[in-house]
């Protein structure tokens, strides 16, 4: 009966091993950075109220999520309520430890948020709430029409981890076979970002006269997001005044590195904006696309064997949205 006993604890335990080990690979296997979210937001159900009475004392609560893969720090991003004026009397943001007024603005809040990441799939939420006060209807009209406006300005960052192949045989001169071969990389499921790469053409320029070989890449950028990118720094200008220079719409920064010890290898991007002497360069959207050349231009030896080599990619860049709900307000009966 112990024997029994003890064998029939043996394989229970196997089998929560077993069990416990299937989960965690599942865990491990899950990628967070796909799709081509950012934050996302809605209004609460009935706030605004359809219909409300002069004077009357009303919700406007806001829901975001971050569905995207990047974390954005506190008091970083920022949402902004707009109204009518002539029509409200008052606006009060209800504060919590996440979500500050800004000084002497009590339509915008400032906030933080955690994206996706493999303990928390869903990505952080973030309730946001006001209360409005309805001001008086026009004399002769019964009622009016209104909208809130909710305006979401934030900083974000795409990262792309992939890996090519160093083909220093490009031509396919040398006899033998390779372990792999230059080819192009395509990226149809996005970075867990509004601002996706959807391509890189791996490019292997050689020079006779050093011996080496220089990667380069063309890295198509595209906003596949409903809203608006703007400069990183532009991103509480933009909320607090409604407004920004032209040059700072659809700007995003680019760097690329090879991944390795301390900072690894850092390619040299074009175009650069004016006054950087950096690495980094800079792409412009043109009808929500551009492409930006990156290019190692330290070389890799030509008479190595092609090998795989781990490429990334992080862009930088703000990022804002609106939507919008109706209501009514009427006239207090006499």
């Amino acid at each position: 009966m112990h024997k029994k006993t003890i064998l029939i604890t043996s394989l229970l335990i196997i089998f929560i091993i077993s069990c416990t080990g299937t989960s965690t690979k599942k865990t491990q296997d899950i990628d967070v950075r796909v799709g081509f979210d950012g934050l996302k937001m809605e209004f609460l159900k009935n706030t605004p109220p359809q219909r409300i009475f002069e004077g009357d004392k009303f919700p406007v609560v806001v829901k975001v999520r971050n569905s995207g893969a990047a974390d954005i720090k506190s008091n970083a991003a920022f949402i902004s309520i707009g109204f009518e004026k002539d029509y409200t009397k008052n606006i009060e943001l209800l504060t919590s430890g996440n979500v500050q007024p800004l000084s002497g603005l009590n339509n915008i809040a400032s906030f933080g948020i955690e994206g996706k990441s493999i303990i928390n799939q869903k990505g952080g939420e973030e309730v946001i709430s006001y209360n409005l006060v309805a001001g008086k209807v026009d004399p002769q009209s019964e009622f009016h029409s209104s909208a809130a406006i909710a305006t979401l300005c934030y900083p974000y960052k795409t990262v792309l981890d992939a890996t090519f192949c160093m083909d220093t045989d490009p031509n396919n001169l040398r006899p033998g076979k390779k372990v792999c071969k230059l080819q192009d990389l395509a990226f149809a499921n996005g970075q867990g970002a509004p601002v996706a790469i959807s391509k890189i053409e791996v490019q292997m320029l050689p020079s006779q006269d050093s011996g080496k070989i220089t990667p380069q890449f063309l890295i198509y950028v595209e906003n596949k997001g409903t809203g608006i990118v703007i400069k990183n720094d532009a991103v509480k200008e933009f909320c607090t005044q409604g407004k920004v220079s032209s040059d700072k719409f659809n700007t995003i920064t680019v760097k690329a590195f090879f991944p390795g010890t301390g900072l690894g290898e850092e390619l040299d991007c074009e175009p650069k904006e004016k006054g950087n002497k950096e690495k980094q360069g800079y792409v412009k959207l043109k009808d929500k696309k551009d492409i930006i050349r990156c290019a190692f231009k330290e070389g890799i030896q030509n008479n190595q064997d092609p090998f795989l080599k781990p490429l990334r990619i992080d862009m930088t860049y703000g990022y804002t949205q609106s939507i919008s709900a109706s209501y009514l307000t009427q006239k207090t009966a006499r």
